[in-house]
């Protein structure tokens, strides 16, 4: 029987794969020779002869594009094992939009790792605290990006994967101040400096010093009912 695939997996798997190559088409596969010539045939216009030695050079790592590294997850039984192909669960990015179970702009999205993010023909892992990783191209392979500059349009959540949340949240303000401080006072919050920048780091919102801006997005955050708690 298979292994339940999470969430949490998906994002530990996605980890593993930082600084590997990207190989259109791919999911989780060694890099050879046979996979190389049969990539060739299979998608002329992705393995054209200018990169076929850069290609050469990452035989024996473990490659993916950008759909794949869900691929690789679901097709393995460990972050290095090789992949066991299922037909049903074979889509592209945007097949991989189509078929996930929820989502909707990128202002609805929830704090959750694991979370898909789409742009048109491409994808990325949302893994937490404002951070994705996707498997960019050939020229980055798999990279970890920021969430807010990857150009995102969409996300949604992979019908294979159970999704559990371990985040807990500040609930909802509504009110009119545009101080963090006081918002957080009238849900009943701590909101001192050090436990600010508690918060700001369980968000994603490195070095905090009380910036403006900082203080603007923690807000926001919590005003939208996506704070996480420290």
């Amino acid at each position: 029987m298979k292994s339940t695939k999470t969430n949490d997996g998906l994002v530990e798997y996605a980890v593993k794969q930082l600084g590997r190559p990207y190989w259109y088409g791919t999911f989780g596969n060694t890099a050879s020779q046979s996979l190389l010539n049969y990539k060739i045939k299979q998608y002329p216009s992705h393995y054209f002869s200018s990169r076929i030695p850069a290609y050469r050079m990452q035989f024996g790592k473990r490659v993916h594009d950008c759909v794949g590294l869900v691929k690789g997850y679901l097709w393995s039984s460990s972050s290095d094992s090789e992949p066991v192909y299922e037909a049903f669960q074979d889509v592209s990015a945007d097949g991989m939009k189509a078929v996930c179970i929820d989502g909707g702009n990128m202002a609805s999205m929830p704090e959750q790792k694991g979370i898909l993010v789409f742009q048109p023909g491409h994808m990325g892992i949302y893994i937490g605290s404002g951070y994705v990783i996707e498997a960019k191209s050939f020229s980055y392979g798999v990279v970890k990006t920021k969430l807010k500059n990857g150009g995102w349009t969409a996300w949604g959540r992979c019908p294979w994967i159970e999704y559990n949340s371990e985040e807990e949240y500040f609930g909802t303000y509504d009110g009119s101040s545009d101080s963090i401080v006081d918002a957080l006072e009238s849900i009943g919050s701590p909101s001192s400096f050090a436990f600010r920048k508690e918060t700001a780091e369980a968000n994603g919102i490195n070095d905090y010093s009380g910036l403006a801006n900082q203080n603007i997005e923690m807000l926001e955050k919590l005003k939208s009912g996506k704070l996480i708690k420290p």
